[in-house]
């Protein structure tokens, strides 16, 4: 998020945002607003979330009196517009908060971000704007019992919409995600959007004066809409959805379609369900197709890197043996047998490392099938640490890394000792990795029920846009020229520590090394 900090950015910010909202919410309410104020066609609520989440939540006075001042202008009464406009500035905050804590990212490529917000801002804040705003309207004596149904119904699924259609679009645009070029893309995109306006004219409108016979059924748009996910990811999914979206809603209000009926707004009611289902499912496939993408990439940069990284050992060990066998070979001079025992360790220190990055692969395999079981036992933490310590003594001390241990209280639980031993081993092994040459903090603490590791370095730190996605598969923040690895330990450490109930967090700047902390239940 772009936080806006100074009060003349936010000032300008609640003014473009005031603007935005006044106006599109004029023309939504000009379309068969149930009772005057409850309509289905409600762009300020996708407007609002994506501005206040992009922006910072400093910027709701603008929704509040946009919402405020359109009310009045439409007819309310001062509480009840009151009552309204604040629960529209309650739906937009609300929905920034639910996104927060989904740990949301505006690209919309992952699954889980659709789902958010499908199932939070989509569903759940808005129908706390519907409650309010209804509740406020039958207060005042504008809504009746008999109509405060259609009106709920009304103002949820136009809000709704408006999380599904308009604020993707903004959130994807406005995140700049870079599209992979390709070759004839321009043509395909004129292709598309040439098939997406002639066969939404065809479902929607009067373009051929009803000389054209075929039954006007709306899921003929969804091929097309696949189309626009499949090739052009989330890019083309919001376009599409809005493109269609407004060719829809145009031609159902001009009384054309198949979902017009005698009044506008039993035509739209029916139009806006199918518009959910619609970009609910377009937005989900682009997420899906982005994850998938990304795994085929992921996939690609492994193999490199693991060919690398194994054939680097392999190399060595294949040099050391021909120069033995050479010294073998040569009739004067047989090597001695501390010679011998040097080259021989050599090579046994290389069948090492290859062993561990075998075994790394192969955890790899149990770790993403489930297959791993906790063998629980009654341990001493702050034993593991210091044998992990041991165990990395000549790589800390050859990358110059002083270490630091503070223990405070009985730090014993009932793990897994193999399985924490690979979560404290990552993470010492990637303290002297990239903190090399400067000192390494570790420390433990009881927290009555939990038990804190935290393991921290003052090397290179990581960037905050990186920092959510190193806990990932496959995922590096550092260029693998510089430093080995196949990208999978931090992975591995947070489902191990998740298994246990426990969780894993980050925190890093640039320059100013890293800071791991576990938390274990006991």
């Amino acid at each position: 998020m772009k936080q806006l900090k100074s009060r003349t950015g936010v000032a300008l910010g609640c003014a473009l945002l005031f603007a935005a909202y006044f106006v599109t919410a004029r023309q939504g309410l000009l379309l068969g607003a149930v009772a005057g104020f409850a309509t289905l066609v409600w762009p300020p609520t996708g407007i609002a979330l994506a501005a206040l989440w992009v922006f910072g939540s400093r910027l709701w006075p603008g929704v509040f009196a946009g919402a405020l001042c359109v009310n009045l202008v439409a007819g309310a009464p001062l509480p009840a517009a009151l009552g309204i406009a604040a629960g529209n500035t309650l739906e937009a905050v609300a929905g920034v908060w639910v996104l927060g804590r989904a740990g949301f990212q505006t690209q919309l490529d992952r699954v889980e971000d659709v789902v958010a917000l499908i199932i939070g801002p989509a569903i759940c804040s808005t129908a706390l704007s519907a409650s309010i705003g209804v509740a406020s309207l039958r207060l005042a004596r504008i809504v009746s019992s008999s109509a405060t149904v259609p009106a709920l119904q009304a103002w949820w699924i136009g809000d709704m919409v408006g999380d599904l259609v308009v604020a993707p679009l903004l959130f994807v645009f406005l995140g700049r995600q870079p599209l992979r070029g390709r070759r004839w893309i321009r043509a395909e995109v004129f292709l598309l959007a040439c098939a997406l306006v002639a066969l939404g004219l065809l479902v929607f409108g009067n373009a051929f004066g009803g000389s054209i016979s075929l039954r006007r059924h709306p899921y003929m748009l969804f091929p097309l809409l696949a189309w626009a996910a499949l090739r052009f990811g989330q890019y083309g999914a919001v376009t599409s959805v809005f493109l269609v979206c407004g060719i829809a809603v145009t031609g159902t209000a001009m009384g054309f379609g198949p979902f017009a009926h005698p009044t506008l707004a039993e035509s739209l009611l029916d139009l806006q369900a199918f518009t959910s289902v619609a970009a609910g499912t377009t937005l989900v496939l682009g997420a899906a197709i982005a994850e998938r993408n990304r795994a085929v990439s992921a996939r690609d940069e492994f193999l490199s890197i693991a060919s690398h990284e194994l054939r680097t050992p392999f190399t060595a060990l294949s040099l050391q043996v021909q120069a033995l066998i050479r010294r073998l070979r040569r009739p004067e001079g047989i090597p001695s047998r501390d010679e011998l025992l040097v080259d021989l360790e050599t090579a046994n220190r290389l069948l090492a490392r290859v062993a561990r990055m075998i075994d790394e692969l192969l955890e790899v395999s149990r770790v993403a099938a489930g297959r791993f079981q906790l063998q629980r036992e009654e341990m001493d933490l702050a034993q593991s640490v210091r044998e992990s310590l041991a165990r990395f003594e000549k790589q800390l001390a050859s990358a110059g890394c002083r270490v630091e241990l503070r223990l405070e209280g009985k730090v014993t639980g009932h793990w897994d000792p193999v399985r924490l031993d690979q979560v404290i081993d990552n993470l010492i092994s990637n303290a002297a990795k990239y903190g090399a040459g400067k000192p390494v903090e570790v420390w433990l603490s009881d927290r009555g029920e939990w038990v804190v590791l935290g393991i921290r370095d003052y090397g290179i730190g990581i960037d905050p846009a990186d920092q959510s996605r190193v806990f990932g598969q496959f995922e590096r923040a550092v260029s693998h020229r510089r430093f080995g690895g196949f990208g999978l330990g931090l992975w591995i450490t947070r489902r191990v520590v998740e298994a246990h109930g426990g969780t894993i967090s980050l925190t890093s700047e640039p320059g100013h090394g890293s800071t791991f902390t576990v938390e274990l239940p006991r």
